[in-house]
C-alpha cells in the first residue's frame, strides 16, 4: 500500500470524440502539486471543475461534473484510471465539453500513465477507513461497504436473455492489477437500446469501435470479447471512477450488484459524509453508524 501522495512524471495526451456528444476532442493529463487533487480544465472556455461527488449534476448514462456554469461529461473512464493507477494528483485539460471515449475502455489513459511513470510526493495520502457497514438500494441496484485493509471491490450483473446473463467479478486493487484486469474492459450497450439513445440526442460518437454492441445471444463487434466476463469488469471500472469522486483513498470492501452511476453516486456521498469526520492523514478507521437507504430518486 502507498502511503505518500503521487502524480504523473510528466504530461500524456490523448485525441478522440465524445462518446455522447460524437465531437472530436484532445485532452491531456499533467502532473500536479501535493493535495490538488485530481482537476478537470476547460481549456475552450478557461474554467475549472474538480472531481469531486459535490460537483456531479447527472448520472444517467453518464457521469458529469459542473462547477461555475462550467461542465464536463464522461468523466468515469478518465478517473477510473486515475484511481486505479493510484495518481492522486493531476490536472486532466480538455478543450470540449466531454472526455474522449477513445477505445471505450480505460486502458488507453492507464497505459499512457504506467508509461510516463509517476512521481513520489512528499505528503501522505489522506486514506478514508471504513469500520461500519453501509447499504443503499436503488430500484433494482445495490451498493454495500464493509471493512477491510485494502480496497476491495465485488460487483455482480444480470443481463438476462442476453449473451452477457450473470456475471460476477472480485477485485483487489493495485496498479498492477488494475492494468491488467480491469482497464481493458470496454463500455457496451444493447442493440435495442441505440436507437433511444440517439432519439435522446446521446451516443452521437458511438461505434463498434469504441463499444460492445450486444444483441441477444451474439455480441456484433468482429473482433469479440476481450474477455468473457468484459461486461461485470467494465461495470467494476465505472465503480472505480464513480468512487474516485470522493477525492481520497478509501480502505474498505464494497459489494456493487447491477451498479449504476446513481447509485454509486448515493454510496459516495455518504463516504464523503464519513471523512468529514476523520482527523489528519486519516490513518484510523472512521466510526459511523451502520447505515441502510432506499433511494427512490
Amino acid at each position: 500500500m502507498r502511503i505518500f501522495q503521487r502524480t504523473l512524471s510528466r504530461p500524456v495526451q490523448f485525441s478522440g470524440v465524445g462518446l455522447h456528444s460524437g465531437m472530436p476532442v484532445s485532452a491531456r493529463i499533467l502532473p500536479a502539486g501535493q493535495d490538488r487533487g485530481i482537476l478537470f480544465r476547460r481549456t475552450d472556455i478557461g474554467a475549472e471543475i474538480p472531481a469531486s461527488v459535490e460537483n456531479v449534476v447527472e448520472t444517467a448514462y453518464a457521469t458529469v461534473l459542473s462547477a461555475g456554469g462550467a461542465k464536463i461529461s464522461t468523466v468515469e473512464h478518465f478517473l477510473s484510471a486515475l484511481h486505479g493507477m493510484e495518481i492522486d494528483n493531476a490536472i486532466v485539460e480538455v478543450d470540449g465539453p466531454e472526455l474522449p471515449i477513445l477505445d471505450g475502455s480505460a486502458f488507453p489513459v492507464a497505459e499512457a500513465i504506467a508509461a510516463a511513470g509517476s512521481a513520489e510526493l512528499p505528503a501522505r495520502r489522506h486514506f478514508l477507513w471504513i469500520s461500519n457497514n453501509c447499504k443503499f438500494h436503488r430500484e433494482g441496484s445495490m451498493a454495500a461497504v464493509a471493512p477491510s485493509e485494502e480496497l476491495e471491490i465485488l460487483v455482480t450483473v444480470d443481463f438476462p436473455g442476453t449473451v452477457i446473463g450473470k456475471q460476477w467479478l472480485k477485485f483487489t486493487q493495485t496498479p498492477e492489477n488494475f492494468l491488467k484486469e480491469i482497464a481493458p474492459a470496454r463500455t457496451f450497450v444493447l442493440r435495442e437500446q441505440i436507437e433511444a439513445l440517439w432519439a435522446a440526442g446521446l451516443a452521437k460518437g458511438g461505434s463498434l469501435e469504441n463499444a460492445i454492441v450486444v444483441e441477444g445471444d451474439k455480441v456484433l463487434n468482429v473482433e469479440g470479447l476481450r474477455f468473457i466476463d468484459e461486461f461485470v469488469r467494465h461495470k467494476l471500472l465505472d465503480f472505480m471512477g464513480d468512487l474516485a469522486l470522493l477525492g481520497r483513498p478509501v480502505r474498505g470492501f464494497f459489494l456493487a450488484v447491477r451498479p449504476g452511476h446513481t447509485v454509486n453516486r448515493c454510496l459516495v456521498e455518504h463516504l464523503a459524509g464519513l471523512a468529514d469526520l476523520s482527523f489528519g492523514d486519516s490513518q484510523r478507521p472512521v466510526h459511523a453508524a451502520p447505515t441502510e437507504l432506499q433511494i427512490t430518486a
